[in-house]
């Protein structure tokens, strides 16, 4: 009976997923996704071997309280061809890592959120323009959203220059290494 209740509980764990294992579903689709758009930024490029990305970490995960500002304000982001393009924010999001406080601008993309920023990482082992995540709606819960680090993925144009990108405003600079997300896609 004792190994009975044993084997359940084996065959009950072995079948969860772990964290891991789900980010990388979730990272095989994004590159899949990202071979197959119309205009990919990687499909015609000669040297391609892949994205390379930090090891999921759960640490990199936050809960942030969110403020929402005027649906109505909007927001200008410069561009990497020196124009700006105009988004409307969705509010601010004040978190913690390693014991400091951020304040980062989240923009509205319709369904999701979008994060741009940099952090002390970017032009060493991530790309220097930054990099972005976009967040679901459903994280936002009451005033509390979810902020997952690993998730973060380069810009278009750091896999081809001719690709115009967003600059992360100056307030989504993090003063703290965010060893998440993707990394640099040329040593």
């Amino acid at each position: 009976m004792i190994l009975g209740i044993i084997g359940i509980m084996f065959y009950s764990l072995s079948g969860s997923e772990s964290y891991a294992e789900t980010v990388q579903k979730q990272r095989d689709v994004f590159l899949h996704n990202l071979m197959d758009e119309k205009d990919s930024p990687i499909a015609s490029l000669k040297d391609f071997s892949g994205i390379k990305y930090f090891d999921a970490d759960t640490k990199f995960i936050v809960n942030a309280d969110f403020q929402a500002i005027n649906s109505s304000e909007q927001g200008m982001i410069l561009m990497t061809d020196s124009t700006q393009s105009e988004i409307k924010k969705a509010g601010k999001a004040i978190f913690s890592i390693n014991g400091k406080t951020f304040t980062v601008s989240l923009f509205d993309e319709g369904e999701k959120f979008l994060l741009p920023f940099r952090d002390l990482t970017s032009g060493k082992e991530t790309y220097g323009g930054g990099r972005f995540i976009n967040i679901p709606k459903d994280k936002l819960i009451d005033n509390t959203i979810e902020i997952d680090f690993n998730s973060a993925h380069n810009f278009y144009c750091a896999y081809n220059e001719s690709y115009i990108c967003p600059i992360p405003p100056k307030e989504n600079f993090i003063d703290a290494e965010i060893n998440a997300g993707e990394k640099r896609y040329k040593e």
